[in-house]
């Protein structure tokens, strides 16, 4: 997992470093920052918990239907949450962190061009 939101974060740090001439330019028409930030939320965060929360759907019906045909019950359905845990912190984790870059890449003075 810890790979995983390794690369959530190059992925991230990539795509805000290629949008450095549009975020100076939304900083340059006075778009808040919380609004960025919102929408460095909506662009990471969202989709991957919506990944997450398919995964854990998909994993409790295909281990739900395994043990059916087996012929075991099912002892515990919330044996995941650790798992889903660990997946929503590193969410957050990976989002927080690509604040910072966020904040320095809406300076002004990346519509310099010399």
């Amino acid at each position: 997992m810890a790979l995983i939101a390794a690369s959530m974060l190059v992925a991230q740090l990539e795509q805000l470093r290629e949008r450095r001439r549009l975020l100076s330019v939304l900083v340059a028409f006075r778009t808040r920052r919380a609004t960025l930030g919102w929408s460095v939320l909506w662009q990471t965060a969202v989709p991957i918990t919506l990944g997450l929360a398919l995964a854990v759907v998909g994993g409790l019906a295909l281990g739900a239907a395994v043990l059916s045909l087996i012929g075991k019950p099912v002892s515990d359905w919330w044996v995941f949450l650790p798992f889903a845990g660990a997946g929503a912190a590193l969410i957050l984790a990976v989002t927080l962190l690509s604040l910072p870059p966020l904040w320095r890449l809406m300076r002004p003075d990346g519509l310099r061009t010399e």
